[in-house]
């Protein structure tokens, strides 16, 4: 059935099992999710690693896939681009870009929000990926 799909599609369809699992993830551990922000923010070694994996990520979806032609191919696109471009901001910007980050106030009243819209995103990317 994957092979069938297109480059679009089967990453579509990932970026949408990713996010479903983190809205789940958010939903079921809130305090979890608060913790990570702040120990990617204090833990320079977590930050440098992440910052390494999440730049790499990036620039080889940038690489595979940098198609601007109908939605869901920008939509991907957009994706890519974000996560290398959050590379780039955590390997030379930490402090600063988690700190903007930082003030988005996560709390258990509005985590549960960002789960539901990651849910809503990954289903919505799942099937625009699988049809």
């Amino acid at each position: 059935m994957l092979e069938a799909l297109s480059m679009t599609q089967l990453l579509a369809t990932f970026f949408g099992v990713y996010m479903l699992a983190v809205g789940i993830g958010v939903l079921m551990e809130r305090e979890g999710f608060i913790k990570i922000v702040d120990e990617l923010h204090d833990n320079t070694t977590l930050g440098y690693i992440t910052g390494v994996l999440v730049f790499v990520l990036g620039a080889t979806l940038v690489a595979l896939h940098n198609i601007w032609t109908d939605p869901l191919a920008i939509f991907v696109s957009l994706i890519s681009w974000a996560a290398f471009i959050e590379g780039i901001l955590l390997l030379a910007f930490r402090r600063p870009f988690l700190g903007l980050v930082g003030k988005v106030k996560l709390s258990k009243t509005n985590i549960p929000t960002l789960g539901l819209f990651g849910i809503l995103l990954g289903v919505g990317l799942i099937y625009g990926g699988l049809s």
